[in-house]
């Protein structure tokens, strides 16, 4: 919570609660694209920044030597290859992502951001790059059906599509707790502090490993697809990127890293999706 007496001006209090506003959905159009940069010019600066998540395996997150690691990251490190760039990243929240994309903080986006028509009015998706579950987890004795969560506590991570999800299933005495990411909901199922969690299938296993066979998952909401995307003045970039993908999709290289880190086969992605456009033909 922001408070005018920890140093903060009137007009700066101001400021900063308007960049807040800017990142909810409803305030998304109000996010202004800075200058894309051209391939060219990434390729003269030498490097590429992809915004990522840090703590959703087997996406991306940091492994035990303290080093980027993941799905994710194994498709930067292809697209950095090819271009002949080094990679650089910058971690984001679901809060941050849009906002750091469209002010040129970021070149791209590659951090388990869903596909929606919403935010494709904001950003240029590249394709659909996996598939999850989105879904209420819990203890196995507990609920059944989305209209039992009435009086419990469910924990989500703020300004998340799952945050969105489980506020508009919930029954509205449903007591949802949001928090800055998605560790620190997962860690609020783990020590008791909610009873439930929305979260997504991949990052189940964290659960499962911190507390085998205590937690399962208990009502699927919905099936959602994670997308690659890039500023929309970043036409160039979205074109190259597009192409990347098609490639790659079928000459069996993108199944390769799915197999790697989900132990399943690329999935039987849709091609076109209501309100989207993909820069991948």
């Amino acid at each position: 919570m922001l408070s005018l007496n920890n140093g903060l001006g009137r007009r700066s209090f101001l400021a900063l609660a308007s960049v807040a506003l800017a990142v909810g959905a409803a305030g998304l159009s109000n996010v202004r694209p800075a200058q894309a940069a051209t391939l060219e010019e990434i390729k003269q600066k030498g490097t590429i920044t992809f915004g990522i998540v840090t703590d959703q395996p087997p996406f991306s997150y940091i492994n035990a030597d303290g080093k980027n690691e993941g799905y994710d990251i194994d498709i930067t490190q292809m697209m950095a290859k090819e271009l002949g760039v080094n990679v650089a990243y910058v971690p984001i929240t679901s809060a941050n992502r849009i906002p750091q994309l469209m002010t040129g903080k970021v070149d791209m986006l590659i951090c388990v951001m869903g596909v929606y028509p919403d935010r494709a009015k904001v950003v240029q998706y590249v394709a659909p790059y996996a598939e999850i579950k989105a879904a209420i987890y819990g203890p196995k004795d507990g609920v059944a059906k989305i209209e039992e969560l009435s009086g419990h506590s469910i924990a989500v991570e703020k300004g998340s599509s799952m945050d969105k999800a489980v506020t508009e299933s919930a029954p509205k005495d449903a007591n949802i707790q949001r928090f800055d990411d998605a560790s620190s909901a997962v860690q609020a199922l783990l020590s008791g502090q909610v009873e439930y969690l929305g979260s997504y299938s991949h990052q189940f296993g964290g659960v499962e490993k911190a507390a085998p066979g205590k937690y399962e998952q208990k009502i699927v909401l919905s099936t959602e697809y994670e997308g690659i995307a890039v500023s929309p003045k970043s036409t160039e970039l979205g074109q190259w990127a597009g192409d990347f993908w098609t490639r790659h999709k079928k000459d069996g290289s993108l199944n390769a890293l799915y197999q790697k880190h989900f132990g399943a086969p690329f999935p039987d992605m849709p091609a076109t999706m209501d309100g989207i456009t993909f820069t991948a033909k």
